[in-house]
């Protein structure tokens, strides 16, 4: 009776192995490989690579690895977000290595809009995109800035002092009060834009028409800028180092009088005002001959008289009497300088499937008159942190 068990059991192993082999040949044999970026040449973890025709698929791991059984006449698919999809035919390979190449078709690039985003072929309203690299070719230390002249409509004017805010205008000016936009940096509204670093932008979005309205409210009707920074991407960590130093000087500098020519002027208003000529500085003669005095305190001062002895100059508070000399100088000139500007970046990118971080300081500008300067330092601390992975909740920090 033992022995007839016995036989019952093993024919149904056997049963069970014969039914099961097909099912193992079927799925095919094991394929290996890795995938990484055309970019960087690192490896893309979270890949989708699946068996085309099929719902067999698996994700690579942190190093872009996979492994998927498939017989020799499928074709496997590879997917990521931002990278072009791209299919491989199996055939007799065992490894095999795929480079996905990052997708920049402008068709379909991502508007953000409010609180949604769409995509670019989809916007109705009168939006205007602007690639941030098309910014960064300006060397300047202030996002409005590196806008002048990058949007259709809208009006950017620059102070030319370092650090100094531009004048923005997307709806011209639509009152006596404030006319400029509504910036929005991360979702955070703001009205100062010299605290970002352009190098931290990742797109720019300018809502133009009144549409804008129906998702900030009146605070939109001079028009918004949207600003999106870049964030951490899951994978191996980056460092990059960005420099450039230039100089900036006067394209044309102003047209001053000198000493001369100021007293023939105002020889030629007295003249024309009908007024006799006369100033309290300069002496004029018969033919409006102008004549520079040795010293213009005391006034009209004489080279070695008494009036202008060295012993009688004073500035203290009971007694001021500051002796000066007549001079020709071009205080244009003066104040002037071919300035320097210079601009240090330091990012370091990278993070994992629980975490992301990018960090980012700096720049350094002088100004084109001695008495401007800008040391800036800015740092910027994006960080995207998922917490309890079982529940999928994330926080996001910004410092």
């Amino acid at each position: 009776m033992e022995h007839m068990y016995g036989m019952t059991a093993r024919l149904w192993l056997l049963a069970v192995l014969l039914f099961m082999g097909p099912l193992v040949l079927a799925q095919g044999t094991l394929r290996t490989g890795r995938v990484i970026g055309q970019s960087d040449a690192t490896g893309l973890p979270g890949v989708n690579v699946s068996v085309k025709g099929t719902n067999r698929g698996v994700v690579t791991n942190a190093n872009g690895e996979y492994s998927i059984p498939a017989n020799n006449n499928a074709v496997l698919v590879y997917s990521f977000i931002g990278y072009k999809a791209q299919e491989v035919a199996v055939g007799s390979q065992t490894t095999i290595n795929v480079t996905l190449a990052e997708d920049v078709s402008t068709l379909s690039e991502v508007v953000v809009t409010g609180y949604s985003a769409q995509s670019k072929r989809d916007i109705t309203g009168a939006v205007a995109t602007v690639n941030a690299k098309d910014l960064l070719s300006i060397p300047a230390t202030d996002v409005a800035q590196q806008l002048q002249g990058r949007v259709a409509g809208v009006t950017v004017t620059n102070d030319a002092t370092p650090g100094g805010s531009a004048t923005v205008r997307i709806r011209g000016f639509g009152t006596i009060g404030n006319n400029d936009p509504l910036y929005i940096i991360d979702g955070v509204p703001t009205q100062n834009l010299g605290t970002i670093n352009q190098n931290d932008i990742e797109t720019i979005q300018v809502l133009k028409d009144a549409s804008a309205s129906s998702i900030y409210g009146s605070r939109a009707a001079n028009g918004v800028v949207i600003i999106t920074t870049k964030k951490g991407k899951v994978g191996v960590s980056r460092i990059t180092v960005d420099a450039y130093y230039g100089s900036q000087q006067w394209a044309k500098k102003g047209e001053v009088l000198n000493a001369t020519e100021l007293g023939q002027y105002l020889y030629l208003a007295d003249v024309n005002a009908g007024k006799t000529p006369s100033h309290g500085q300069y002496t004029y003669g018969a033919n409006g001959q102008v004549t520079i005095p040795a010293y213009v305190f005391p006034s009209k001062g004489a080279e070695g008289s008494a009036a202008v002895n060295p012993s009688l100059y004073s500035l203290t508070p009971s007694n001021i009497y500051p002796i000066t000399k007549s001079a020709n100088t071009n205080w244009f000139d003066e104040v002037s300088q071919t300035a320097p500007i210079q601009n240090y970046q330091l990012g370091a990118t990278g993070g994992s499937e629980t975490g992301r971080y990018a960090l980012g300081p700096a720049a350094l500008q002088l100004g084109l008159t001695c008495l401007h300067q800008l040391d800036p330092v800015r740092a910027a601390l994006p960080v995207a942190q998922q917490l309890a992975a079982s529940t999928g909740h994330a926080v996001a920090l910004a410092v």
